[in-house]
């Protein structure tokens, strides 16, 4: 009988926001769905955007039909976090090389969520199993690829940030077994800051639910939306660039006084300056299927962050046929709209303006380049595809 897949990742369960988060249930279904012995083993934790305190129960779950067994959180040590070693690791032995990682690296692991009593299940059942720790920042991934050995696997969700630049990233991602990627732009980035082996870093891909069908006009009705309708979706803070965001959108809105309205939908509370609150609409937490039909009303779909390893929120937009304007310095995602030919790439305000110029003045246009995208996407980001290369990828390597 083959090991048991396990998924590592610090939070899961259904009020489990975030992008990873989201991924590894999505993967866990569709593994599951070949008939793979899964597993996903998680704190109690809810998520990232929460307090570090128990939500879910702790023990054996069952979410989307998947097997999840759940282990106290450890919350993150107190400020200003000093180093700190799981007792799993202590009695291993701890990494080669330890004392030349730079101090202020081990503190950022002590100042985030883990699981002690998670990592020791890794260390205690590693011969039953090959884990994918999900994602690459957490000591439920550091950790856990130290304690799991050649049994572990990591799906990174890896960002062009700092902390990717880390002496302890680097250890793990020569320390696992295989890293899988999401986008072509990630492999190819793993690659390039870890000097990897090309066999080291599988093109895995990522997938989305291909289901939802969403009703624009219903959605514009119900809001009374009249004029252009923009898009943005996820995290509204710096490290998506969501603040830039606001700042081209005023400045185009005082050039152009077009009459447009910009739509928001995320969890994650944000203060929209009161210049902006006459185009802007803040939904914040909705339903899926308000969400897609959001997706459905807009005339374009904005996404401004540089630091993705595949946009699940550009591919649902493109599902609904809506074109794409996306932040030329993010490999991933101008990527993907240069494969696909699903929207317009921007580098600074002036092609931001003219971009958004072009593609509202023109709706078959914009019909076009959506219609590119949401071909691309049900080629590329069907989730039992993406659930064989992974499989393929633990088992073959």
């Amino acid at each position: 009988m083959p090991d048991t897949i396990t998924i590592v990742v610090p939070w899961f369960g259904p009020d489990t926001a975030g992008g990873a988060e989201t991924q590894a249930r999505q993967l866990a279904v569709a593994i599951h769905a070949l008939g793979e012995p899964i597993e996903v083993w998680a704190s109690n934790g809810r998520d990232s955007f929460s307090a570090p305190d128990p939500y879910y129960a702790t023990g054996p779950d069952v979410v989307d039909g998947v097997a999840v067994r759940r282990f106290p959180i450890t919350p993150p040590r107190p400020a200003p976090h000093h180093p700190y070693v799981p007792p799993a690791v202590l009695r291993r032995g701890l990494p080669a090389g330890w004392p030349a990682f730079p101090d202020h690296e081990l503190r950022l692991l002590a100042s985030l969520a883990s699981s002690d009593e998670l990592l020791e299940a890794v260390a205690a059942e590693r011969n039953q199993r090959r884990f994918i720790f999900v994602p690459y920042p957490f000591p439920t991934s550091f950790w856990g690829t130290l304690l799991a050995g050649e049994r572990g696997y990591l799906l990174p969700c890896l960002h062009d940030e700092p902390y990717a630049r880390y002496t302890t990233y680097r250890w793990m991602f020569h320390h696992t077994r295989r890293a899988l990627a999401n986008s072509p732009a990630e492999r190819t980035l793993a690659l390039r800051l870890y000097n990897l082996p090309p066999e080291r870093v599988v093109m895995a891909g990522e997938g989305i639910d291909l289901t939802p069908r969403g009703d624009g006009a219903v959605f514009r009705q119900r809001h009374g939306l009249v004029g252009p309708v923009l898009r943005y979706a996820g995290r509204r803070d710096a490290a998506k660039n969501f603040p830039l965001l606001l700042m081209y959108l005023r400045e185009y809105w005082a050039r152009r006084g077009t009459s447009l309205k910009l739509v928001l939908t995320g969890r994650d509370t944000v203060e929209i300056p009161p210049p902006l609150g006459a185009i802007v609409l803040d939904l914040g937490d909705v339903s899926l299927q308000e969400r897609h039909d959001a997706y459905a009303a807009a005339d374009v779909f904005i996404q401004p962050s540089i630091h993705e390893s595949f946009s699940i929120v550009l591919m649902e937009s493109w599902l609904q046929g809506v074109p794409a304007l996306v932040n030329a310095h993010c490999d991933v995602t101008r990527e993907a709209v240069e494969a696909s030919g699903g929207g317009l790439s921007f580098d600074g305000f002036r092609e931001f303006a003219a971009a958004l110029d072009i593609l509202l003045a023109d709706r078959s246009l914009r019909r076009e380049l959506g219609e590119r995208g949401r071909a691309w996407v049900l080629e590329h980001c069907r989730w039992e595809d993406v659930a064989r290369r992974t499989v393929a990828a633990l088992r073959d390597g």
